[in-house]
């Protein structure tokens, strides 16, 4: 049902396929300025691009319960329990050269959201 309503709501915009969004996948060349190549003809600066969470420094909140650990102190060791502990970590995502990135183009493709860095696996992948 949800399926139908989406095709149908896609047919009645009309456009050609390529005027909606998808997954493109590119190379960070510089950091910053920020320029992430397509291709190579096709480099985007940072005014096409909109970072996610994913690739960017930035903190994170955690909690920990309850958990059980071998501490030493004063070399005596012993074990000790945490029953709440929350914190903040800086969480280092930051794109630097050579990252390959994963980035949707948004409708229209004037605007890219880059919402993640490639692994190695990731990689391997999409060259098979």
């Amino acid at each position: 049902m949800a399926g139908e309503w989406l095709i149908k709501q896609m047919n009645q915009r009309g456009g050609h396929i390529n005027d909606y969004a998808d997954v493109v996948y590119g190379t960070v060349i510089s950091p910053k300025p920020l320029k992430i190549q397509l291709s190579e003809k096709i480099t985007l600066n940072d005014s096409f691009l909109i970072l996610g969470k994913n690739v960017v420094d930035h903190e994170e909140k955690i909690k920990i319960e309850n958990k059980s650990m071998n501490l030493t102190f004063d070399g005596k060791t012993g074990n000790a329990t945490i029953n709440k502990f929350e914190d903040k970590v800086m969480i280092k995502q930051a794109l630097k050269a050579d990252d390959k990135v994963a980035m949707f183009r948004l409708d229209g493709g004037q605007q890219f959201y880059v919402f993640e860095k490639l692994s190695d696996e990731a990689l391997k992948d999409e060259n098979s």
